[in-house]
């Protein structure tokens, strides 16, 4: 079975924890790849964008030594961020 069956389904916006991150949805990648199966955006203060994939039970940061962007502060998935979770 491949990761993006058994991936759960997740929409743009949506809140998930990546290893214990309160994270919003940004992207999602229409097939699973190296670079992982979605990006989100992450840390209110400095929000930042990074890849995450699914290990088959819980959202992880791929390991890589690129730890992601600053994402833009007009995005609306900042302000989602921002704002927090409802």
């Amino acid at each position: 079975m491949s990761a993006i069956s058994s991936r759960p389904k997740i929409i743009l916006g949506e809140w998930v924890v990546v290893g214990g991150v309160d994270c919003v949805i940004s992207n999602i990648y229409e097939k699973d790849s190296q670079f992982g199966s979605c990006e989100v955006v992450f840390n209110a203060d400095k929000p930042t964008t990074h890849d995450v994939t699914w290990d088959g039970q819980k959202w992880v940061f791929p390991n890589r030594s690129d730890f992601g962007g600053y994402a833009d502060k007009t995005d609306p998935y900042v302000a989602i961020l921002k704002r927090g979770k409802i």
